[in-house]
């Protein structure tokens, strides 16, 4: 009896240790991609390099940032990215021209292989913002692309796309939702753009 009354109030104790805390969601940057082909073309035969995303130290951690008004900037305390945005950007600019055959090749920027251009990629704006009463809620997305000649090093081309969303709820799952139709809208401009430079 006295065993039994012993764990028991060793089990209390414990429990009366233990403190419980929101579990933490991740939420990941995707977009559908589709395969898109163009006719042979003054880029079928230019290999491209993709360099990492350049992007403020905000948008370079896994921690969720959301904007209140013009000037307020707040985490999410249970929300967070599963791979830093400037990370998955890259990552789905590389994914997008792969899916093209406007270049002979496209190469990550850990490639040694020796390529004809460089992207240089300049994320501006991925960002979820609020009214100031936070009855409201849209995206940013703003990314400038410039094109390098990897022998010249002089700038091809460059330009700057966005799209803004409203968020259909006021939380976090709205504002990555509206994140990714908005990058979506992005990568479809950026590989419009390229098919015209490239005609």
């Amino acid at each position: 009896m006295k065993k039994i009354i012993s764990i028991s109030l060793f089990i209390l104790l414990l429990s009366g240790c233990s403190t419980l805390t929101s579990p933490i969601t991740e939420y990941k940057i995707h977009t559908q991609i589709a395969k898109k082909s163009f006719n042979k073309n003054a880029c079928s035969n230019k290999t491209l390099k993709i360099s990492q995303a350049f992007a403020s130290n905000s948008l370079m951690s896994l921690s969720m940032k959301y904007m209140q008004g013009d000037d307020k900037q707040f985490a999410y305390s249970e929300s967070q990215w599963t791979d830093s945005p400037n990370r998955a950007l890259t990552l789905q600019i590389l994914k997008s021209l792969k899916n093209t055959d406007l270049f002979k090749s496209v190469q990550i920027s850990q490639s040694i292989s020796k390529n004809d251009w460089i992207l240089e990629i300049n994320i501006e704006d991925f960002m979820q913002y609020f009214s100031e009463d936070f009855s409201k809620s849209y995206v940013k997305t703003v990314i400038c692309l410039t094109l390098i000649d990897s022998n010249s090093r002089g700038v091809v081309a460059t330009k700057t796309f966005s799209s803004r969303v409203q968020a259909k709820t006021l939380d976090a799952k709205g504002g990555v939702d509206a994140l990714n139709k908005a990058l979506q809208d992005v990568l479809t401009q950026d590989i419009d753009w390229f098919s015209e430079m490239c005609k």
